[in-house]
This record gives structure tokens, C-alpha cells and sequence, in this order.
């Protein structure tokens, strides 16, 4: 999936254009190929259209019509080798509070700063994971 320079393809899905585009942006001067979405259908279509080929999904926990983070379960339930970054405007304290994340899961509060998100995204992509060890925290 990684491309030969060590950077990863990502799909950010952000329903605040201005903040998909800035994020998209950033990301893509930093050597990542970038897919973006507004919303749950269109981001399942990407992952379909790519066919496994997306590393990594950046998703917002506050998406319209997905208050519960349900777009991550149903992209690792398709394609479970696709590591989750949560990027949301949601405190941490609340989103583990109510059960939308994982405690080690990676989350970012916006404002990300670019640094710190692409930081992130190369050592969660590092990462040798197991290939027995559950892609999900709620298959566990």
C-alpha cells in the first residue's frame, strides 16, 4: 500500500470543507496522496473505487448523521488492515466517556497542527503490527 518514498495514501473525511481542504493540503506537501470526503457514503465509495489501497482513514467523530464514529467501524469491517486516526472538535475525555474511541486509539482535538498529525500518521503506519493482534478495538 505505502508507496515507494514511505509515504502513505489517506482518506480524510471531514464534513467542514475548509478544514478537509487545509488538512488535504497539508498533508500532500508532506509526500502523503490524499483522498477526502465530506461525508459516510462518500468516503465508503473512495474505499470502494480504491479498493484497499487507502493506509490510513482520518475521520471526524462529528460527522452528520454519524455522532457514534460508525464510519471507522464500517471501513475496518470492509478493509480491517486500515489504521484510524480520529481528528475531532469532540474533547477526548468526552469521546472516551462515551465509548466512540478506544483509550489508545490515535485522536487528535482540533485544531490539529500538520506536524503533529503527520507525526502521527508516520509512526502509526511504522508500526509492525501482528498479523494475529485484532485490526479492531471493538473486535476484541
Amino acid at each position: 500500500m505505502t508507496n515507494l518514498s514511505g509515504h502513505a495514501t489517506v482518506l480524510m473525511v471531514d464534513d467542514d470543507a475548509d478544514v478537509l481542504e487545509t488538512t488535504a493540503h497539508m498533508l500532500a506537501a508532506r509526500g502523503f496522496r490524499v483522498f477526502t470526503a465530506l461525508d459516510q457514503e462518500s468516503a465508503m465509495q473512495v474505499c470502494r473505487e480504491q479498493e484497499g489501497r487507502i493506509d490510513a482513514l482520518i475521520a471526524d467523530l462529528s460527522l452528520p448523521g454519524d455522532s457514534r464514529g460508525d464510519l471507522a467501524r464500517a471501513i475496518s469491517a470492509v478493509y480491517p488492515r486500515m489504521h484510524v486516526i480520529y481528528i475531532s472538535g469532540i474533547p477526548r475525555h468526552v469521546a472516551l466517556a462515551q465509548g466512540l474511541v478506544r483509550p489508545d486509539a490515535p485522536y487528535l482535538e482540533k485544531p490539529a497542527q500538520p506536524s503533529v498529525l503527520a507525526s502521527v500518521l508516520q509512526s502509526l503506519l511504522a508500526e509492525n503490527v501482528s498479523a494475529t493482534a485484532p485490526a479492531n478495538w471493538w473486535d476484541e
